[in-house]
């Protein structure tokens, strides 16, 4: 009897093995891993439409946000069936008409309704801004992996500038979009830091640890909600328009946050010397910049993989004032790098510097410098580092 009872203390007193253990640690004040592969969690995704109502249409309904969340999941996500995007669901039936067999599916590592990995939280919150006449999961290679990290992620199609509207001619003017997009990226901020008890994601996110990120006129977005709103922490934008223009009611604002400018000498979309050089100049310490030397506009996208430029007049799209096969091609093509060599280079720099900031993470800001990026495309980019 008394050996069953030393017995019955013994197990009582071993360790409990910790549910939903990772396979490795995510980054934090003692781990620093590899920002360009995919990190310890699984990946879930949500597909949510709020409704904003203090901000009414024209025809009085509230202003829609379809927006996408991708987060952190248990590890027994892995190994069940993934998501894939199609774009051939953004056009028209006419388009569709001529549209090529041969456009891919967008394919992710992320699993629909996944279980959230809530003992491992409350995690970071990053929200993702998409380009004009783009579309939220316009960067997958990137917001995928964010959450494989550790980050809920969280990206709307901001209404009346989506692909939606540019297949069928309806874009809107970027005007409209300096006005509504920051606060869209400000309704996200406030709505997934203060989700309620009955949602799935309820006690996922950090309201003290958020970042913004986004390319093009998402990288512009990206920009202005950390000037507006004292919330934001650390931002990416990549392939930014310039801060000359589009800061011009807001002065030259001191961001006093970490900021890492991302972009390409050879962007023809949205030209070096007028874009990225003011907006880096205009930028504090500490900074980063990520010079994708001959890479161009869509290198900061996953729009490449669909080659719509190769079809473009068939399906009769039209962007108005610009070449939309020249636009289509700016980095989806010879001399630009392949996503294969691109993307690992965008994804090491900015989960890196997410990574340092976000989630305390020291050893990640040694990773921001020319050598890593070497390791990763010897020749293809050039680092600025002025912490």
């Amino acid at each position: 009897m008394r050996a069953a009872f030393l017995l019955l203390g013994l197990v009582a007193c071993s360790p409990v093995a910790p549910t939903d253990a990772l396979p490795f640690a995510p980054a934090g004040p003692t781990a620093t891993p590899d920002p360009a592969k995919p990190g310890p969690f699984a990946v879930g995704v949500r597909t949510v439409t709020h409704e904003d109502r203090r901000r009414p249409k024209p025809d009085g309904t509230p202003r829609l946000l379809v927006t996408e969340i991708w987060y952190p999941a248990t590890q027994d996500t892995k190994g069940k069936p993934t998501v894939s995007y199609d774009i051939r669901e953004r056009f028209t039936p006419e388009q569709l008409m001529t549209f090529p067999a041969s456009v891919p599916l967008l394919q992710t590592f992320a699993v629909r309704d996944a279980t959230p990995a809530k003992s491992h939280g409350p995690f970071p919150l990053i929200i993702f801004s998409h380009g004009q006449g783009a579309i939220r999961w316009q960067s997958t290679f990137y917001t995928v992996l964010l959450a494989s990290h550790g980050y809920v992620v969280v990206s709307a199609d901001h209404e009346g500038g989506t692909l939606d509207y540019a297949v069928r001619n309806q874009l809107q003017d970027v005007g409209i979009g300096i006005a509504t997009r920051p606060i869209d990226a400000q309704y996200l901020i406030t709505a997934y830091t203060r989700l309620p008890e009955g949602d799935p994601l309820f006690g996922m996110v950090d309201p003290e640890r958020v970042g913004v990120t986004g390319h093009s006129f998402g990288a512009l977005t990206a920009l202005r909600v950390a000037a507006i709103d004292k919330r934001v922490k650390v931002i990416v934008p990549q392939a930014p328009p310039s801060t000359d223009l589009f800061f011009i009611d807001l002065g030259k604002p001191d961001l006093g946050i970490p900021v890492m400018v991302q972009a390409a000498h050879a962007d023809r979309t949205l030209q070096w010397d007028d874009n990225t050089a003011p907006t880096w100049a205009a930028m504090k310490k500490p900074r980063w910049l990520l010079d994708i030397s001959k890479g161009g506009h869509f290198t900061f996208s996953d729009i490449c993989a669909f080659d719509l430029a190769s079809f473009s007049d068939s399906i009769k799209l039209d962007i108005p004032g610009a070449n939309v096969k020249s636009v289509l091609n700016d980095g989806c093509a010879a001399p630009a790098p392949s996503a294969a060599v691109a993307q690992p280079l965008m994804n090491h720099f900015a989960v890196a510097l997410f990574n340092a900031t976000l989630r305390k993470s020291p050893g990640s800001y040694e990773l921001l410098t020319q050598a890593k990026a070497d390791e990763l495309a010897p020749g293809d980019s050039v680092v600025t580092a002025d912490p």
